[in-house]
């Protein structure tokens, strides 16, 4: 019978003295079983891996316009899942412009009416015609291009498709980027857009080897399309690489490559140039192509589409289907592997790229449910319980026979738990029968709800050996000298936010330095936040997006602002600031995933250390610099921290040093206002002061961008005066 425990539940025993800890019984999948999941898996791919085939002047004959339901048969029986086909038809999608002519393109000739609608919705992706070129040199042919695109778009929604597919040809397309600014913004309409993108620089119609800057590249060129749409919704606007024979150096760099990951990236367009073929006579690609498609291949719902362009596929009744074939026996696994997860990754996953406003456990109360996702992390509490194993060899090997323990912020008591059994291991290991080194332990914890819980384990649990303490901790001086209670030995707290500071440890454990003896020691000793500059377009579009609903807008912000009662008798929290900079002058906790870090390694910000016996001020500055080694935008900075228990007992959420199977701690965020383009050989830095006053604690941060020929561009400081988010105290 497989059990229901967790690890939480070996937190809160019966009795803190039994031997041992129960393991769970875990059900494990045979090898047979897993193997036969494999070979399914594999199978699936055809359903799984959405392969489309982009309908070509090849097979365009006029009729086509009217029999799409029989193409996209013939096409479902070589395994294509889709098809981008021409909006306006393929005699309007495959006219050619001729040089002075009047140039009036065809009507558009596919009616809707012969396929049903969720047909349309399913299979066919609309295509616009390729010859339209809303940037041409010629102003006439621009205006007629504009106008067609307009029309095709409108034929789009009329049929209510879900995708469609634009080709750009140029490395600028301002006035194209333009028309589709408007249409997202102001169109209450919502389908996928799929911006393919030029296979290489060399290849776009205003490419110049005298003017075109060397460092432009792909991804800038979508980078600039995308800006030029006011980074809309990465949901319905995405990037389609174009993948030809021969890749650009940018698809085979892997730090460039990257930047797709934190792209919205839709899928891929093949060109049936890149096949070769294999031993058995079949279409298979280079392993540098397969590499390339393997490295992005984040999730099976991205697309591929095959852009045939040659004619072979006509008489070789099999080409399309072997096609097809390549490309999913390319992918069919990356999902399957990376699906292989460990069950911290499972519990976590859900997490995803959400923002979360850090905790703020001095100012308000933890609920039971928010104790308890902690309380799952088993690295965390074995990591304490060996500090505090360390803490007990050290001072127990004068003899004593007494140690006085205060642990800070108590929550539940997992750590009380966690140091009444490191008193059982240390005399079990070190001391004899009847010379038992005893733990005096006193509990410390402002939360009246919690503290019914530890009363609770201090009757079942812990033989009624803890002094609890209903308290904020930083009253504790007074309290303990007025029950004349024991100085501590060791203080013990888990007062860490994902940055480290940034829930006020070094505020609460200065409250607590005047009781302490000189030789008192601190779990932890010390600990270090860290930075690092980091791209992602989806989260900086997520935190751009937040709103507040109407049975919301009373909540208090994380700002400095309360909510007030206006003379409508209703409670509104104001934001003078406007909502998208209050949005955005935040620190944010997120499990990060559509993203890339930009520096080969985190750097140090800001350090504390405990006991403070020096009463050193709180407050910090950094200035921290990396070196950019590609063009990006910059979106703002990933925070991160290690812990100093004792010694060398350290946890970390640092990605150089990240301790295996820790899942206590998300990266903290520090975002920018706008994401910041950046080129190959710049120098970012962030700018970041922690203030304090009475009230509280908060940042205020900017970012330094320095150009190789000296120039220097500054972003507006954040968060000025705690506006926007502000740690009471």
């Amino acid at each position: 019978m497989s059990s229901h425990r967790t690890y939480a539940d070996d937190l809160f025993p019966q009795e803190v003295m039994d031997s041992g800890t129960a393991t769970p019984p875990q059900d494990y999948p045979s090898s047979t079983s897993s193997q036969s999941s494999h070979q399914h898996y594999l199978e699936s791919a055809n359903s799984r891996i959405h392969v489309g085939w982009v309908t070509s002047p090849y097979e365009a004959k006029e009729e086509l316009d009217t029999a799409i339901s029989g193409h996209c048969s013939r096409l479902g029986e070589a395994k294509y899942t889709f098809v981008a086909f021409p909006v306006g038809g393929v005699v309007r999608g495959f006219w050619k412009p001729v040089e002075g002519a009047k140039n009036e393109p065809p009507a558009i000739q596919l009616p809707d009416v012969q396929l049903a609608n969720n047909l349309w919705e399913t299979y066919v992706t609309g295509r616009t015609s390729p010859w339209i070129d809303c940037d041409s040199e010629d102003p006439k042919f621009a205006e007629i291009s504009e106008e067609s695109l307009i029309t095709e778009l409108n034929y789009i929604a009329y049929m209510g498709l879900n995708s469609m597919t634009i080709q750009l040809n140029r490395i600028s397309s301002p006035r194209t980027a333009a028309l589709f600014n408007k249409w997202v913004w102001t169109r209450n309409t919502r389908f996928t857009m799929w911006i393919q993108l030029p296979s290489s620089v060399e290849q776009c119609l205003d490419f110049d080897p005298q003017s075109t800057p060397k460092n432009m590249d792909i991804w800038t060129i979508w980078a600039n399309f995308r800006q030029g749409c006011y980074n809309f919704s990465g949901v319905y606007l995405q990037a389609m690489l174009r993948i030809a024979g021969d890749l650009p150096d940018e698809f085979v760099d892997t730090k460039r490559v990257d930047r797709w990951k934190a792209e919205p990236l839709g899928g891929f367009v093949v060109e049936t140039d890149v096949y070769a073929t294999d031993r058995n006579g079949m279409a298979s690609l280079s392993s540098a192509h397969i590499s390339f498609l393997r490295q992005l291949w984040s999730s099976d719902d991205l697309r591929i589409l095959v852009d045939p362009k040659t004619d072979t596929f006509l008489y070789n009744v099999t080409l399309k289907a072997e096609y097809a074939l390549a490309l999913r026996q390319a992918v069919r696994d990356v999902n399957y592997k990376s699906s292989e997860s460990s069950t911290t990754s499972l519990a976590v996953s859900e997490y995803k790229d959400v923002l979360q406003a850090p905790l703020q456990p001095l100012s308000e109360n933890l609920d039971s449910s928010v104790y308890n996702v902690f309380e799952q992390d088993k690295i965390k509490y074995d990591a304490y319980g060996d500090a505090v194993m360390g803490v007990l060899k050290e001072l127990g090997a004068d003899g004593r026979k007494e140690i006085v323990i205060y642990l800070l912020g108590g929550g539940r008591g997992p750590i009380g738990t966690t140091i009444l059994r490191a008193e059982k291991d240390y005399n079990t290991k070190f001391r004899q029968k009847g010379d038992h080194l005893k733990v005096k332990l006193y509990i410390v914890e402002k939360n009246a709800n919690a503290i019914i819980t530890l009363r609770y384990m201090n009757h079942r649990t812990w033989r009624r050996r803890v002094t609890i303490i209903e308290s904020d901790m930083r009253r504790l001086p007074e309290i303990a000298r007025k029950m004349n209670y024991h100085q501590p030995d060791l203080i013990v707290s888990e007062l860490l936010g994902s940055i480290g500071d940034n829930e006020l440890s070094p505020e609460c454990l200065d409250g607590v330095t005047d009781f302490l003896k000189p030789e008192t020691i601190s779990i932890p000793q010390k600990y270090i936040s860290y930075v690092a500059p980091i791209m992602s377009n989806h989260i900086h579009q997520t935190i751009r997006a937040q709103s507040i609903p109407y049975l919301a807008r009373g909540l208090p912000s994380h700002g400095r602002l309360q909510p007030e009662l206006n003379g409508e008798g209703a409670w509104v929290q104001l934001y003078p600031q406007g909502d998208i900079i209050n949005n955005m002058d935040q620190i944010y906790v997120v499990f990060l995933s559509k993203y890339i870090s930009l520096s080969r390694q985190t750097k140090e910000m800001f350090t504390f250390q405990h006991p403070n016996f020096q009463h050193s001020t709180n407050e910090r500055s950094a200035f921290i610099e990396f070196p950019i080694d590609r063009n990006t935008d910059i979106m703002g900075f990933a925070g991160y921290f290690d812990l100093h228990l004792y010694k060398n007992v350290i946890l970390s959420t640092v990605p150089e040093t990240h301790t295996p199977g820790m899942m206590s701690w998300f990266p903290a965020l520090i975002p920018l206002r706008e994401q910041l383009r950046a080129d190959d050989g710049d120098t970012v830095a962030l700018k970041i002061n922690r203030k304090v006053d009475q009230g509280g604690v908060w940042y205020e941060w900017s970012a330094q961008l320095k150009k190789p020929n000296g120039e220097i561009i500054t972003t507006p400081i954040q968060n000025p005066n705690g506006e926007s988010y502000y740690m009471r105290m």
